[in-house]
């Protein structure tokens, strides 16, 4: 019985190898390119921002966006209440930019179980142009950022672009946890996934589509029972004949957790993979298998010292390299990676068990191709 423990081990040992391998390659390729600040006839863009409540450093995102000083760009904000915490915040940024082609959407009307879509289908309303970005509220942007964006679509055959995002931490440790898992985990599995297969999904932080490919879809409407509503986006816009382009630009995003949050949150996104990828997801499990290595300590012990050793090493070069590429200066300690890959490893192990999440205080199911159903609701 211990030998086929200690043989397990092993085997995840291995495939973990084999992942961080892979992932070292892809990563020592990649080079995020960013074009200059400015280019000579920049297109006009309108910029859509769904906000709600009044999130961590909240004005210091938005406030980078009012900043930009990229001509013929339009800053469209969106809430659904007029008592939302973020209201404030936006009016001081209108007053603190007067010059700016600044627009605050005020509309409660929801148009499905996704709010944060019901926000944009609100806020297109006063869109002017034909790029429409879109960017969370926890997002910042530069120049450089928005030319690299924005750069792809000077290929007529693309109707989106996105790209890669990094972390930006605040103190508690939850919080450092979260950084970690996105800067260490998702950063090089979506650059080994863009260096293996044609780009057909958008990332939150930060993403762009063309206004005739947005209608073409049926607008942000077609998102509105979708949890990852990016990540359909990006989907949509394939299916309809068109091409996602990876920008060269690292889009940075604040993480604010509590320990109870980021178990939610990443709990959220997990089983909304599942949903979305379904026999991929299963196999996702070699990104943070190293904690089962650990089972190779019940066999010989140069069996344990190779299934544990190979993979921790692999998993502290990946760490360091992804931070250079990437460009990541916030503090991670080397000690902490086998403690987050533990937690990845519980957290993906939860996700194959139920489809319940909770997004924004509200209970949901997340069904096949992940549509959101409300809890008590019949899909």
């Amino acid at each position: 019985m211990l030998d086929a423990v200690a043989a397990f081990g092993a085997l995840a040992g291995l495939a973990a190898s084999a992942y961080l391998v892979v992932a070292l390659w892809h990563v020592a390729r990649w080079r995020p390119a960013v074009p200059p600040a400015a280019s000579p006839d920049p297109v006009p863009v309108t910029i859509l921002k769904p906000v709600c409540g009044a999130e961590p450093r909240l004005y210091d995102c938005l406030r980078s966006f009012c900043a930009l000083a990229r001509p013929d760009t339009q800053l469209v904000f969106g809430v659904a209440d007029p008592a939302d915490a973020a209201v404030p915040v936006v009016r001081r940024l209108m007053a603190e930019f007067p010059g700016r082609d600044l627009a605050l959407v005020v509309d409660p009307a929801t148009h499905g179980p996704n709010r944060k879509v019901g926000n944009l289908v609100n806020m297109m309303a006063q869109a002017r142009y034909d790029l429409i970005v879109v960017s969370d509220s926890d997002s910042f942007i530069t120049d450089s950022g928005l030319a690299s964006l924005l750069a792809p679509f000077a290929d007529p055959d693309v109707g989106a672009a996105t790209c890669l995002y990094r972390s930006a931490p605040d103190a508690h440790p939850a919080s450092l946890m979260g950084a970690m898992f996105i800067d260490s985990w998702f950063l090089p599995a979506a650059i080994v996934n863009a260096g293996l297969r044609p780009v057909v999904y958008c990332f939150g932080p930060l993403l762009a589509v063309r206004r005739s490919v947005l209608d073409e879809i049926g607008g942000f409407r077609a998102l509105r029972n979708h949890l990852a509503d990016d990540f359909m986006l990006g989907t949509l816009v394939v299916r309809a004949g068109h091409r996602v382009a990876l920008a060269g630009h690292v889009a940075e995003t604040v993480v604010a957790e509590t320990w109870h949050t980021l178990v939610a949150h990443e709990l959220r996104w997990a089983r909304t993979a599942r949903a979305l990828y379904g026999s991929e997801h299963l196999l996702s499990v070699v990104t943070c298998a190293t904690p089962l290595a650990w089972l190779a300590l019940f066999g010989p012990a140069w069996l344990a010292a190779a299934a544990i050793g190979v993979p921790t090493a692999l998993r502290l070069a990946l760490h360091a390299l992804v931070r250079r590429r990437a460009g990541i200066a916030t503090r991670a300690p080397y000690w902490l990676l086998p403690v987050r890959e533990l937690l990845y490893l519980a957290i993906w192990t939860a996700s194959l068990v139920g489809s319940a999440v909770v997004w924004r205080g509200q209970s949901f199911t997340v069904a096949p191709d992940g549509v959101l159903v409300p809890k008590g609701s019949r899909a």
